[in-house]
């Protein structure tokens, strides 16, 4: 049987973490925009940090998604964005927790190994979706 994350509403608590590229812009009107929805937005370390290309150091990348994939007051955990990176820490990761309490991941581009990996090892659904780094240019407009 798929498992399928509680569907989000208002009130709950989102996380939006980096785990590839650094942003090269700040996401304040995606996060904006998910505020509006009713949604608790929580960043992440990743969304700030810089290491080369990558939003913070292998370890920080994968310290911060676990938090959230641990945290079950999380219902969904947004990228920022993708590029490239998530490859390099797909294997620290630690599911068990995320297994036991299913939520919505949430991305597309790189982001798709964890997609992918839930979808493979876990039987569960995500979204390949919208990224609040793309939000400005895609979703401002229908507003």
């Amino acid at each position: 049987m798929i498992k399928q994350p509680p569907y989000l509403k208002k009130g709950d608590k989102i996380a939006i973490v980096c785990p590839a590229k650094k942003l090269p812009k700040p996401i304040d009107v995606g996060i904006e925009i998910l505020q509006s929805w009713g949604l608790e937005v929580i960043l992440g370390d990743t969304v700030t940090a810089e290491h080369h290309q990558f939003s913070g150091t292998d370890e920080l990348r994968a310290k911060d998604i676990q938090q959230f994939l641990d945290d079950p007051s999380i219902k969904a955990i947004i990228a920022g964005r993708g590029g490239y990176g998530t490859i390099r820490i797909i294997d620290e990761l630690d599911f068990t927790a995320f297994n036991e309490n299913p939520k919505w991941l949430v991305g597309f581009s790189d982001i798709t190994i964890l997609l992918s990996h839930v979808f493979a090892a876990l039987n569960t659904q995500s979204i390949h979706g919208q990224m609040p780094y793309t939000f400005e240019e895609s979703l401002l407009p229908m507003l």
